[in-house]
This record gives structure tokens, sequence and C-alpha cells, in this order.
């Protein structure tokens, strides 16, 4: 397979399962999730990894994370809100009218989640996403897996 061996990736739970940045998984979910699809960027480019993440044979299409692929700060690909896809970042800001592309760039530096306040991606109401991000190629294609 283009995308290496499936890996098995630990259960989601479901969003009424859990408390506000569980709710979707753990943080070791998160991490295993962006590295998965990291993997999958650096073997074989950031148009395999969109790829992967549209595969219902892969775990990112049916994963209850927001999982993303950006291209610097424009989303190249996401699992959930498919409409923010060629959405920049740049100067996007969250529900505390504070940037978010900044702070998910400092998470892909230290290794440390940010913390991003948004929608709930079934009901709409505010939620706070503990997202983890890696840098998949140099500083230009980052993967982000919010729960």
């Amino acid at each position: 397979m283009k995308f290496g061996i499936l890996t098995a990736v630990a259960s989601i739970f479901t969003a009424s399962a859990a408390v506000s940045g569980t709710a979707f998984g753990t943080e070791a979910d998160a991490r295993k999730m962006a590295t998965y699809l990291s993997e999958i960027i650096v073997v074989d480019g950031v148009d395999a990894g969109i790829d992967a993440m549209n595969d219902p044979d892969m775990p990112f299409a049916s994963s209850a994370m927001g999982l993303q692929i950006f291209e610097g700060s424009m989303i190249v690909a996401d699992n959930r809100a498919p409409d923010l896809e060629v959405t920049s970042f740049a100067d996007v800001a969250d529900l505390t009218w504070t940037p978010m592309w900044p702070r998910i760039v400092e998470a892909a530096h230290t290794g440390e989640d940010a913390t991003l306040q948004w929608y709930h991606y079934d009901t709409e109401t505010e939620y706070t996403f503990h997202c983890y991000s890696e840098w998949a190629q140099g500083n230009s294609v980052l993967v982000m897996a919010c729960r």
C-alpha cells in the first residue's frame, strides 16, 4: 500500500463521552494520528497525505478528531470541516479573538498542545480544542490533530 502499513490507532471517544479536550480522544491518540499522517507526507508527499485523509480505508476520514494538513498557513485538507480547505489561518482568530496560527506554530515547535476556542464540529457550541501539531516537511507543511 502506498501509505505504508496501517497502524493500530487507539479508540476514539464520542463527543458525549468525555470532557472538553478529550471528547474526541486522548493526547496519545492525537499524537499517533498526527505522526502517522506526517509519516505519509514525509515518505510520499503532501498530495499523498491529502489522499490518505480522504481514503475510507485509512483512519483519518472517520476520526472524531479534527485533522488538518496545512501548507504554510493554508489548510489543504480537513477531515471534519472540508469547507475550511483553502482557508489561510494566518490571520484567523478563534473565539478568544486572538490569532490561532501563532499558537499552532508554537505548538509544532514545542511539542505542546495549542488550545483553541472554537465551535464543536457537530453541535456548533463553543468548545475548547487541544491541538497537537507537528511539522511534516520543514517549516512548510504542518499536520494538526485536535481533540
